[in-house]
């Protein structure tokens, strides 16, 4: 015997969980593949050391090194500093491009240059002369990347908290943590 209004439940349960089934069902898929896809995109990218430094560190840090600036000029003081949402969403995005190119940068095995060999300018290390020395002192390499990530973190705190007076010490900061990577790594003579 059949209870009044099982019918109706159990229809009304199909209708309203199979769909809900199947909306999980492609999210869940959507993000695999997505998943999936930015994973083989790491996993492929060839870009060199030379290539993160000059296409992400860099203009990443330049972002982040002139978001406050205080410049004296004969008309008086002019200050520079993020002032709406999308100036503050723009620094943010150059610090997290910062911070997940450490990542990249702690990879033993990432190409120093991809590019044919040629002279370095007078005072700097050559792409071989950086490669060994990279190896010979992994352990420093590390640190002055640990270095700039964690610059990167306090960035962000910065950006987060809206703090452009923190945004400009982290600017001092970042130019440390760079310069005495470099002093050893690019133009350790120099």
């Amino acid at each position: 015997m059949k209870r009044a209004g099982s019918t109706n439940l159990s229809h009304c349960l199909r209708i309203i969980i199979q769909p809900v089934l199947a909306v999980a069902a492609v999210i869940g898929f959507i993000s695999l593949a997505g998943g999936a896809e930015s994973e083989a995109e790491l996993i492929a990218s060839d870009a060199s050391l030379s290539e993160v430094m000059a296409t992400i560190v860099m203009p990443s840090a330049d972002v982040l090194w002139t978001a406050v600036a205080v410049d004296v000029t004969a008309a008086g003081i002019v200050l520079t500093a993020p002032e709406t949402e999308e100036d503050w969403q723009r620094i943010r995005t150059s610090a997290v491009n910062l911070a997940a190119a450490t990542d990249k940068l702690l990879n033993e095995n990432l190409p120093v240059s991809n590019a044919e060999p040629v002279e370095p300018p007078p005072g700097e290390l050559g792409p071989q002369q950086i490669t060994s020395l990279r190896k010979q002192k992994w352990q420093e390499w590390t640190a002055h990347v640990y270095v700039l990530h964690e610059v990167a973190e306090s960035a962000l705190k910065m950006i987060d908290a809206k703090d452009t007076e923190g945004l400009s010490e982290v600017g001092g900061s970042l130019d440390e943590a760079c310069e005495s990577c470099h002093l050893q790594f690019w133009y350790p003579e120099g």
